[in-house]
Order: structure tokens, then C-alpha cells, then sequence
């Protein structure tokens, strides 16, 4: 069950953000992600109110250079 988020694409991106928004966001952006693959990203959490967020910038430029260095071929035709 995915977690729900009150981010919605076409929205302004917030300042910070839980691991469900990060991962909408991630996934709107770059590529498909689970919010419990966020926590095994190397970011810096905060706890405000005992919830961890996460700096959206932090997040879109790891997932940006996450894509950048993934593997890239070409599919055969047929």
C-alpha cells in the first residue's frame, strides 16, 4: 500500500518533504521509486515532530545523478 502524499504533480514543489512526497515527486520527475527505498538513500533527515523529511533539492539532485549514471542500452528490435 502506497503511502498517501498531499503533493500532487503540477504543484509548486515544497521546501521539504516525508518519504510518501519524495517519493511522488522522484517518481513524477525521474523514475518509478518506493518511499521505503528513500530511507536507504544517502540524505540528511530531520525529525521535526518525530517524522523524518528530507530537502527536495537534496532529493531531485541525488535522483538526477542516480539517472545519470545508470546503466543505458539499447533495446534489440523485434
Amino acid at each position: 500500500m502506497t503511502p498517501k502524499t498531499n503533493w500532487q504533480p503540477g504543484q509548486p514543489l515544497p521546501t521539504y518533504a516525508d518519504r510518501a512526497t519524495a517519493a511522488a515527486i522522484i517518481t513524477h520527475h525521474f523514475f518509478p521509486i518506493s518511499h521505503r527505498t528513500i530511507e536507504k538513500w544517502p540524505l540528511t533527515v530531520r525529525r521535526p515532530n518525530k517524522t523524518c523529511v528530507y530537502r527536495v533539492e537534496e532529493l531531485l539532485t541525488l535522483a538526477e545523478r542516480k539517472l545519470a549514471e545508470a546503466h543505458a542500452y539499447k533495446q534489440a528490435e523485434g
